[in-house]
């Protein structure tokens, strides 16, 4: 009957129930319904550790169909506070539960005719999580939270919902979207864009971003980001304009946007002006007419290294594009052959996904020392933004990539001495998790770079650099920590992979850039300066792909 239960079938987990109830099946001493039951008597806290609601979790999928019938009789508790502990911690374990329970989606949408806000948003987050269909029902639940007036966290929830729903979304939403833009908080106007990231090609939208970058100027980096995404020429010039900013304003600037006034002004000026040089990084081929603009920033003393970076990162998704087809008459040979090898997955969810890689990268570490500085490069490649875009005015995991980029492409002392250097970066704990382990990849990423005969800086002695790289790496993409706990936050955190997804992620990163040079194809690490010294020969002239 395990087998039989799917996620998104409430049909098949009632009678999984069914089984496990004419079994006598029982979690730690009691029935799922009876922990269940006790779940009343605890208060709400996401994802609370108590005993009732990690029994209730530890049953999995089989408390699902328990779980939806707690919800529909939460009313019927002995008092409010238990109907209202009952709803949130039914809820809560709804969102604990993996795989995601998406047959609970009704269920859920119940709760949010609640009356209890705290309910209806962490209803609201788990939905989110969920990706509701753009179903009428769906809508009629979803859509009266946007006008919940002196609530904004569930207005905002309740955007979240909307733009991480599947299916082409209906008018109504467009309009309820444009009209979050004149919302009265910055979060919910935030939400708002990423509700119209969901309507491409749609001109009303087109220039609401453009306005919105102009009058908005808590969300003017978001909205071009957004507008980036839909119509990348719109954006271009606009983010440009941002990153200039970033160097120091004169007199003819005109006076600075409140944003970048006060104490903190001249950080945030920077952060923008980077962020904004990130965004059309991000953009690849799409963003190579920007090449010959960002050539005249590099003068810009304070956006090293990022232009540089960027620069880099088009050249290579242009190179991409152009390169020839991979010679797969070399996938025999043992490099390639090793690379293509199948990764042997866990099959149980309790066993921690990325840890299946070690087999495949000690196999690939056997090939020498430039094989792993690849492979720890290109994981470490993957997740290098999530540092970035969280605190872009902290340059060092850049440097620490580029140097590394540099030691292949020459691989003497000086480099490798530059990599020890600008590599023996900690972050903070009180980074968001995804960030931290961001940069932790890129940390033990240069560990794999063979240390100088003089080091100039001591560093710590890792004993599977490789392996700790990608396993960070890994943890960033699901947004958990390596380590230990990061006590940080972001917005800008993306929503996070789950973690056998953020492993087969970080696997296919892997492939794709070393793979082309271990057959022969091209080069994703030497190939790329060439093509951009090409490039700006020719007067950054992008020719037509083959």
């Amino acid at each position: 009957m395990w087998r039989k239960a799917r996620p998104d079938d409430l049909a098949s987990l009632r009678r999984l129930d069914a089984a496990l109830v004419r079994s006598g099946y029982q979690v730690e001493g009691k029935t799922v319904r009876e922990w269940i039951a006790a779940l009343a008597g605890d208060r709400i806290r996401w994802f609370d550790g108590r005993d009732a609601h990690d029994r209730v979790c530890q049953a999995g999928l089989a408390a699902v169909p328990a779980l939806i019938e707690a919800l529909a009789r939460a009313d019927q508790e002995a008092s409010w506070q238990a109907t209202r502990n009952m709803l949130g911690q039914c809820v809560a374990a709804l969102g604990t539960i993996d795989p995601l329970p998406t047959c609970a989606i009704p269920a859920l949408l119940d709760v949010l005719r609640q009356p209890v806000a705290r309910v209806r948003r962490m209803a609201l987050a788990v939905l989110t999580r969920m990706r509701p269909r753009a179903t009428p029902m769906a809508l009629r639940a979803v859509l009266p939270c946007l006008k919940e007036r002196g609530d904004a966290p569930t207005r905002q929830h309740a955007a979240q919902v909307l733009a991480a729903m599947q299916d082409p979304l209906p008018e109504e939403v467009r309009v309820a979207a444009l009209s979050l833009l004149g919302d009265a908080h910055r979060a919910v106007r935030r939400e708002g864009l990423h509700v119209l990231a969901r309507f491409p090609r749609d001109e009303e939208v087109l220039t609401a971003l453009e306005e919105q970058a102009i009058v908005d100027d808590e969300n003017r980096n978001e909205a071009l980001r957004v507008l980036s995404l839909l119509a990348p020429a719109r954006a271009i010039t606009r983010l440009l304009e941002v990153a200039s900013s970033a160097r120091s304003r004169r007199q003819e600037d005109g006076p600075p946007p409140p944003s970048w006034r006060g104490p903190l002004g001249e950080t945030r000026r920077l952060e923008d002006g980077k962020r904004a040089l990130l965004f059309i990084a991000r953009l690849g081929v799409r963003g190579a007419e920007a090449l010959a603009p960002l050539d005249a920033l590099r003068s810009v003393e304070v956006l090293a290294p990022y232009v540089d970076a960027v620069m880099d990162d088009i050249t290579r998704a242009v190179l991409r594009q152009q390169a020839p087809p991979l010679r797969t008459d070399r996938f025999q040979e043992p490099l390639c052959a090793a690379l293509l090898t199948d990764v042997a997955w866990p099959a149980e969810r309790t066993e921690e996904p990325s840890l299946a890689l070690r087999p495949w990268l000690e196999s690939l570490a056997a090939f020498g020392t430039e094989v792993e500085v690849r492979v720890a490069l290109a994981a470490a490649r993957r997740v290098l933004w999530l540092w970035e875009s969280q605190d872009p005015n902290n340059d060092w995991s850049r440097r620490a990539v580029m140097a590394m980029d540099r030691w292949l492409c020459e691989p003497s002392e000086e480099h490798a001495a530059q990599v020890a250097e600008v590599g023996n970066f900690t972050p903070s704990q009180f980074c968001a998790p995804d960030a931290f382990s961001a940069a932790w990849a890129v940390n033990y990423a240069c560990g794999c770079v063979p240390r100088p005969s003089a080091p100039v800086a001591s560093r710590r002695t890792e004993e599977d650099p490789l392996g700790a790289c990608v396993h960070a790496a890994c943890r960033a993409l699901s947004r958990r920590s390596v380590i230990t706990f990061a006590l940080g936050a972001s917005e800008e955190s993306p929503e996070p992979l789950s973690p056998p997804v953020s492993a087969r992620e970080v696997h296919r990163a892997i492939v794709d850039e070393v793979l082309p040079w271990a057959c022969g194809a091209w080069d994703p690490v030497k190939d790329t300066p060439r093509l951009r010294k090409a490039l700006r020969a020719d007067g950054w002239r992008i020719p037509s792909a083959p």
